[in-house]
């Protein structure tokens, strides 16, 4: 398998709700299972069809074009790509998705929503466009004054919920999620209320989710790391506390992971 990526950076005007674009090409075959990601995208896809199949179930999951795709907490499925595969994504700030769009985070947690039926008049119009589009700036070209709309209309402004993702970010995985709330000035009612409409999961698992994808980037960066020292490094009770969190997150323990069989 061969592949190839390039990311740029957005416009100004839109770096508060985005991240990167990313222009991905696969040569096929490839099967993989999509693992956890505590942000959201809009990805587009401009090359052939692919299968995605429901974890759990086996079900064949519909394709579509363009996706809306929140958060994801657990292993919900897996691609099979027969023929070449070309994406181009937009990757959001944690509350960048709802800033931009005004729609609750939550109805897209563990989802990918076909964008043509939450926008109808806007995102077939984008796909459309783009399945002519060769590289990531002829994309960028296509996408960004569509997008520079969206941010003028936006009247979003975050109301705790960016810092505590700071908070969350910066501290230790030993500092409770009680005590960060703490320094936002908001009851931690209002603040779990606002996280999972900006965000989508509530503070503690979004915390979980940063931990566990920090601790596995690390993982894959420095393969000779023993499991219990990771659990150690990252601040697990200990090594079964990393087990429990293998099992809800990837659906297998750490002595079966394989990094190549996941989408990261």
């Amino acid at each position: 398998m061969s592949s190839s990526v390039a990311k740029r950076t957005p416009a100004e005007a839109l770096r508060p709700f985005i991240t990167e674009y990313v222009f991905r090409t696969v040569k096929v075959p490839v099967v993989k299972a999509m693992p956890l990601r505590y942000l959201s995208s809009i990805d587009f896809f401009l090359g052939a069809d692919f299968e995605t199949t429901d974890h759990r179930t086996g079900e064949l999951l519909p394709f579509s074009r363009c996706s809306i795709r929140g958060p994801r907490t657990f292993r919900k499925s897996a691609i099979r790509i027969e023929k070449d595969f070309v994406s181009f994504v937009i990757r959001f700030k944690p509350t960048g998705l709802y800033g931009l769009l005004g729609i609750s985070a939550h109805l897209f947690r563990d989802e990918a929503i076909d964008g043509a039926l939450v926008l109808p008049a806007l995102f077939p119009e984008i796909t459309e466009r783009l399945m002519a589009c060769k590289d990531i700036d002829s994309c960028i070209a296509v996408v960004e004054p569509y997008l520079l709309v969206l941010a003028k209309k936006a009247s979003y402004t975050s109301v705790g919920v960016d810092q505590m993702v700071k908070l969350v970010m910066a501290s230790s995985a030993k500092t409770s999620i009680n005590a960060l709330q703490q320094k936002v000035c908001l009851s931690q009612r209002q603040l779990e209320r606002n996280f999972v409409k900006e965000i989508g999961t509530t503070p503690k698992l979004y915390s979980r989710m940063v931990r566990f994808s920090n601790m596995l980037q690390h993982k894959m960066h420095h393969t000779d790391t023993k499991w219990s020292g990771l659990a150690y490094e990252f601040d697990y009770a200990d090594q079964m506390h990393l087990i429990k969190d293998f099992q809800h997150f990837l659906g297998v323990s750490p002595g079966d992971f394989v990094a190549e069989d996941f989408a990261f």
